[in-house]
């Protein structure tokens, strides 16, 4: 793994996300800096072990963790042994309020996550940059959005513990949308987790804040969107084809849901 470093010349760009540095280092060097760094960064640690301290706290690192450092927080991190890190520093017109509206504002470590698709972001915008000098800085203005998007969800779903559960629903949430035009039963949707129905319900509810026949309801009232847009199927048929056989009780969970009918749905977006 060869040390890597870009340092674009951002001139005056208007871009609303951008970075005049970006990099992989092979074995990070450790870092003192008493004022903090002019601009927020992000550092992943990729392999090897590191620690953090900030704000007279201090973080034990492994690879997959990532931080956020703040501009003028006083910080230092160092390896213990080999420490490979990737960075990238953050700036653009909108990068003050993008960091304010998602919350990343004081310095955090996101331990316990997958961090592979923020690593992936990392390598591409690194990649872009070296590659294409013609619109490499304009790419990456869109991929420095996914990587701030990214590390906002990572940091929701730690701070969330149903998020677990909501990985274990996945099988039924699968399920339930290949059988969408059916009529399920509870007994069956706990067979497809191998639960009984009683513990289903506790589970679902956990995660999602609502009961399954709920959840399915709210799943068939979003897929029958898709079909509004065909202004020659009738309201009726729209309902059936995603399992809900009477109209007027389609009718009543799409206002009840969206807070206008599917007619109106279907003449404001189509």
């Amino acid at each position: 793994m060869k040390p890597e470093a870009v340092f674009p010349n951002i001139g005056k760009t208007k871009l609303p996300f951008t970075t005049p540095a970006v990099g992989l280092n092979k074995e990070q060097c450790p870092i003192i800096r008493e004022s903090g760094y002019c601009l927020p960064q992000f550092i992943l640690c990729v392999e090897g072990t590191g620690v953090l301290e900030t704000e007279e706290k201090v973080f034990q690192l492994e690879a997959g963790d990532v931080f956020f450092l703040p501009a003028g927080r006083e910080h230092r991190y160092y390896g213990k042994g080999r420490w490979v890190t990737s960075w990238i520093h953050l700036t653009g017109e909108g990068m003050p309020q993008a960091l304010e509206c998602l919350g990343i504002r004081d310095a955090m470590v996101l331990k316990e996550a997958d961090t592979s698709r923020f690593e992936r972001i990392m390598r591409q915008i690194l990649t872009e940059l070296k590659n294409d000098r013609l619109n490499g800085m304009e790419r990456c203005s869109v991929h420095i959005y996914d990587l701030l998007m990214e590390f906002y969800m990572l940091q929701h779903e730690l701070a969330q513990p149903q998020s677990k559960g909501k990985q274990r629903l996945l099988p039924l949430l699968d399920y339930i949308d290949e059988h969408i035009t059916e009529q399920m039963t509870l007994a069956e949707l706990a067979d497809v987790l191998n639960i009984t129905p009683q513990h289903l319900c506790r589970t679902f509810k956990d995660a999602f804040s609502m009961r399954p026949f709920e959840y399915i309801t709210r799943r068939r009232i979003q897929i029958s969107k898709r079909y509004l847009a065909d202004r020659n199927m009738k309201i009726a048929v729209v309902g059936q084809m995603v399992g809900i056989r009477d109209v007027s009780y389609y009718c009543y969970n799409f206002k009840r849901l969206e807070g206008i009918t599917p007619n109106e749905f279907r003449a404001q977006n189509f």
